[in-house]
């Protein structure tokens, strides 16, 4: 019979055969072609993503319904109907619908890795074991709000320069298309002469005005290329290098990434997590390519019997060692090697998240209150430079009627 095919020789339900064959399931209900276009086709493709809000609102209800005693089954029903996002709606039924047939939450999670990230499955999977699930949704809680709370203030530290950029770019464009060229066509009826500065502004309005095509074709070679490079692996890892090596922004970035890692890193081994499991997890929590190799090298030399400290190249045998490591700072290290001695390492790297986390927020800040007037200087530069060049032609003719 078909369902015999779930169980092995000794009568033992195989729930592996069943989580593929509902993976295969899914692939063949979300593929579609041109051939077979349906409204169902694009609702899932519009609605296949969740807010990292949405998922924290989901993991603060679950955390709270079991933590009133609540069956974890009827805690997923009341869930779906509580839930708007209707991706997160179907996922929560699957949950649901899975526990009928012996597949963990964590197992069905780990089919969607673009909503979960590895740290919660990890530790819902651990949880699950030691039948507190409860304990591990509190944690979560927790730290979704603050890693939410962190994204924010990295993205708006990566896209505030970026939207002042923006608008002063707008405002460029706007003199350059709409001012620059009646106020030109009044001096060529003038047969006016005009100042270099001048020369140049209505050179570059020109080309704005007839040949836009070409810096349109420009600008889609530069994205088309930045593309063909994040395609290849060399071009992600040196790309990532980049990022960590940028004047202001590398500090963020490096930052960011170690508090993401400790955060991560201390939570399963809190939860008992292995050493090298943790290690493996985390590498897969941090964004950045370049730390993700660096953690894949560390768990690696650990795995041979190195400790992490000398993994991360820290030499306490001379005196006056030299430390190479460009993606950790040295103190890092160090507080890993004193900690390691006295088996608390969870307890030290959790001092140090706190200590980064909020040097992390006060550099943001300071950041943004730094580069704000910066950019009004450079905002106020370009259109200074815009008005010199049109008011200089008109000293000009005003030194010419003078003289008449």
């Amino acid at each position: 019979m078909f369902w015999n095919k779930f169980y092995d020789r000794y009568w033992n339900f195989d729930n592996k055969k069943f989580i593929k064959l509902l993976e295969d399931a899914r692939r063949a209900q979300y593929k579609w072609t041109w051939r077979k276009w349906s409204w169902k086709a694009i609702e899932i493709n519009l609605f296949q993503s969740v807010w990292q809000k949405e998922l924290w609102q989901f993991i603060n209800k679950f955390s709270i319904f079991l933590n009133s005693w609540i069956d974890v089954k009827w805690a997923l029903w009341i869930l779906v109907k509580q839930i708007k996002n209707p991706y997160l709606k179907k996922i929560c039924t699957e949950m649901r619908e899975n526990i009928d047939h012996g597949i963990g939450i964590n197992e069905t999670m780990t089919q969607y890795p673009k909503v979960f990230d590895p740290l919660t499955t990890a530790l819902i999977w651990v949880w699950e074991k030691t039948w507190q699930l409860w304990k591990i949704l509190a944690e979560l809680d927790k730290n979704l709000l603050e890693n939410i709370e962190l994204k924010w203030k990295v993205k708006w530290a990566m896209v505030y320069p970026l939207i002042l950029l923006l608008l002063t770019i707008w405002m460029v464009v706007f003199m350059m298309l709409f001012i620059v060229p009646r106020i030109s066509a009044t001096f060529a009826k003038a047969w006016a002469d005009l100042p270099m500065l001048t020369q140049k502004v209505v050179w570059f309005s020109n080309f704005i005005v007839h040949d836009w095509w070409k810096l349109l074709l420009i600008i889609i070679a530069i994205i088309w290329t930045f593309k063909l490079i994040n395609a290849t692996y060399i071009g992600k890892i040196t790309l990532a290098n980049l990022a960590t090596k940028l004047p202001i922004f590398g500090y963020v970035v490096r930052q960011s990434n170690i508090v993401y890692f400790t955060n991560a890193f201390t939570i399963l081994l809190d939860s008992w997590v292995l050493l090298l499991d943790s290690l493996k997890t985390s590498s897969k929590v941090v964004p950045n390519l370049s730390y993700k190799k660096e953690l894949i090298r560390i768990k690696n030399e650990v795995e041979v019997w190195l400790t992490i400290s000398k993994s991360l190249w820290l030499n306490l045998d001379y005196e006056e060692s030299v430390y190479l490591n460009k993606l950790f700072p040295e103190e890092f290290a160090y507080v890993v090697s004193t900690w390691e001695e006295t088996w608390s390492l969870s307890s030290s790297l959790r001092k140090v998240w706190e200590n980064y986390n909020w040097e992390l927020k006060r550099y943001i800040w300071n950041m943004s209150s730094m580069l704000e007037p910066i950019i009004i200087v450079i905002v106020g530069a370009l259109v200074g430079t815009i008005v010199v060049a049109i008011i200089m032609p008109f000293f000009e003719m005003w030194k010419v009627a003078k003289w008449m």
